[in-house]
């Protein structure tokens, strides 16, 4: 991240102020907006193949989730004070609200994944840097354009990095939910 010029400095919003801006009308419908560490960001539109996944794999998530965990495509995540991300998918802690009263946090999060078309590059920089800030204990990026998924683990909050990685384009991923493990062969998560 480039140092501000002290001639020129950045002015950053809050999360707060990001909802108010939101609740004031300031976006069209068709508006898709991020906030990363007090910087709104356009997040490029969805093609197909994007599309596509994002459905497959809710498609493969939601019945093997259902009663035990909370499955959130494109929802908002908070991360920090100036930080609130709409990943892909998230997998999150069941709670009886339905995350109603207020967004997630990163302790909420049991998974995230983003399906990375035009936006690998910040999937795999200022996104994953903050992910595992958060603690979030799995980031998948579903690389389309390689047919390649990157299983991040083992955040380390301080390093903003992940101490494991297993990019995988055969085989199967597990998922750990509880007791309970998830399997799903990577052949089902790629489109062909």
């Amino acid at each position: 991240m480039l140092a501000p010029e002290p001639t020129n400095p950045i002015h950053r919003i809050s999360v707060e102020q990001f909802h108010r801006m939101i609740a004031a009308g300031c976006f069209g419908d068709g508006d898709r907006v991020e906030l990363i560490d007090g910087e709104m960001r356009d997040m490029p539109p969805i093609g197909s193949p994007h599309g596509g996944t994002t459905d497959r794999l809710t498609m493969l998530f939601a019945p093997q989730l259902a009663g035990q965990a909370i499955l959130r495509v494109q929802g908002a995540v908070v991360l920090d004070d100036g930080t609130e991300l709409y990943p892909d998918l998230s997998v999150l802690k069941f709670r009886d609200d339905y995350y109603c009263q207020a967004n997630p946090t990163g302790d909420d999060v049991l998974l995230i994944i983003e399906v990375a078309d035009s936006s690998l590059a910040l999937d795999l920089g200022a996104k994953l840097a903050k992910y595992a800030r958060a603690g979030i204990r799995r980031y998948w990026v579903v690389d389309l354009r390689h047919r390649i998924l990157h299983d991040h683990r083992d955040p380390d909050r301080f390093g903003r990095r992940y101490r494991q990685l297993h990019s995988l384009i055969t085989g199967e991923v597990v998922f750990e939910l509880g007791d309970e493990r998830i399997r799903m062969p990577v052949a089902s998560i790629l489109p062909d």
